[in-house]
């Protein structure tokens, strides 16, 4: 990724100049890592005065923790929206390839963003790596029952369901890792329509 200088007009909300700040830290996290984010960095990329950044952001770390907190934010709305709710209807592959789908589409919507979560820069401070496996942890309670569910749907009820929910987001994970290095070669469609080929063939097996 180039990054390229944005000018904004000196005069905006202060929200609208924080969210500014903030997509300027984020592109230049995915193009030069976290060492490459420094307030000097993030007015030369919008185009302001250093003092501009310094008003809204005390310094470089809670900048980091403020752009952080908004992406960590953005990723689980996406991942609530592609998670069905309960209760739980239908079959569970065509359940479960529309929710990657549908992540994965949100994934091509915002790279950047996912990247920062699943695919950690350079310099990667230790504390937001540690938050994102909070909150993977909190995910992994939430996703459970929903895959005991599909499992007893299968035919599958003897599946440890804790490790089944653990295999399978770790399979999402991967499968939104190749969507961002190789988005062309493995598109949403067809993970999804891997994830039914499989899940049916396993279903034939256990008949």
């Amino acid at each position: 990724m180039t990054v390229t200088t944005r000018r904004y007009s000196p005069r905006v909300p202060r929200e609208e100049r924080r969210e500014q700040i903030l997509d300027a830290a984020l592109s230049l996290v995915a193009d030069r890592g976290f060492g490459g984010v420094s307030m000097e960095a993030v007015a030369r990329e919008i185009g302001i005065a250093k003092t501009v950044v310094y008003d809204a952001f005390d310094n470089q770390p809670e900048l980091l923790r403020a752009l952080f907190e908004r992406e960590q934010q953005r990723t689980l709305a996406e991942v609530a929206a592609a998670v069905p709710k309960p209760p739980l209807e239908g079959d569970p592959g065509e359940i479960l390839a529309e929710s990657i789908s549908t992540l994965l589409g949100a994934v091509r919507e915002h790279p950047d963003t996912w990247r920062l979560i699943l695919l950690p820069a350079d310099g990667t401070p230790p504390a937001l790596q540690e938050e994102v496996n909070r909150h993977r942890e909190r995910l992994l309670d939430q996703l459970e029952p929903m895959v005991a569910w599909g499992m007893q749907r299968l035919g599958l009820g003897e599946v440890d369901p804790e490790l089944a929910t653990r295999m399978i987001l770790g399979s999402a994970e991967d499968a939104a890792r190749l969507t961002l290095t190789h988005p062309r070669r493995f598109p949403p469609d067809r993970i999804a329509s891997f994830v039914v080929d499989l899940l049916a063939a396993i279903q034939r097996e256990n008949v």
